[in-house]
């Protein structure tokens, strides 16, 4: 595998990417997988909030198999200490089908998946670089591009203020604009592992609307996981 450490913005944030992830046709085999999958939309989709698609279940076994080859990676490149123990919260297989104009606001700027500075976010994709990438962003007012538990009420207060005084254009994120820069950008390609702390400010980059599909083989399908590691418990 081909790795590539990057420290993106001003806070030089941690993003791992591993080109040719899964070996021989172990990437292909996920995409027929999928392509015979039942998908359906996320638990808030009808309050045009949370990821833009449908999803469905990953393989039985699919998490372990990422987590024996990347639990060492995280380990040392995110230096999570030896003690903390590794739990698997939610391994997906997702397609992005909402056009720009029925997203809602929230879908339409850059999120973090959590405030706990534990939790890693790993994105498979199985798609290819016509399909965009991820970016990565800093919220210019405050300058956070990571939301700790020290920021999230700051951060969530001026978002609250500065959306309903900047109506956002119904489109997905990509480049800079009024509110955030983007300060980083991983582009999509096939069978490429990305991984990033989930507090981390980022998006979908979506280049056009090839990209929004239910289909697994044309559209922007993607295997996400989400993974934590957590301090022992201390007995009293």
């Amino acid at each position: 595998m081909n790795t590539q450490v990057l420290n993106v913005g001003e806070e030089k944030n941690t993003i791992v990417v591993m080109d040719d992830f899964l070996g021989g046709a172990e990437a292909e085999d996920l995409v027929a997988f999928a392509s015979k999958s039942s998908f359906a939309p996320w638990p808030i989709a009808a309050e045009r909030k949370g990821y833009p698609g449908v999803r469905a279940a990953a393989p039985e076994h699919h998490a372990r198999m990422m987590m024996d080859r990347l639990d060492d990676v995280i380990r040392e490149r995110f230096a999570v200490p030896e003690s903390h123990e590794l739990k698997i919260h939610q391994e997906t297989l997702n397609l992005i089908t909402v056009p720009e104009e029925e997203l809602g606001p929230l879908q339409r700027a850059p999120h973090f998946d959590t405030s706990a500075p534990g939790l890693y976010a790993v994105l498979l994709y199985l798609c290819d670089e016509s399909h965009g990438g991820t970016g990565f962003y800093q919220h210019k007012s405050t300058g956070y591009e990571t939301i700790s538990p020290q920021r999230v009420e700051h951060y969530l207060d001026r978002c609250y203020v500065e959306f309903n005084k900047f109506r956002r254009p119904k489109k997905y994120c990509l480049d800079s604009d009024d509110l955030f820069t983007r300060v980083g950008f991983v582009p999509a390609k096939f069978n490429r592992l990305v991984i990033y702390r989930g507090n981390t400010l980022h998006s979908a980059n979506i280049l056009s609307d090839k990209s929004i599909s239910f289909s697994p083989v044309d559209g922007r399908l993607t295997a996400n996981l989400f993974v934590s590691y957590e301090a022992p418990q201390v007995n009293p």
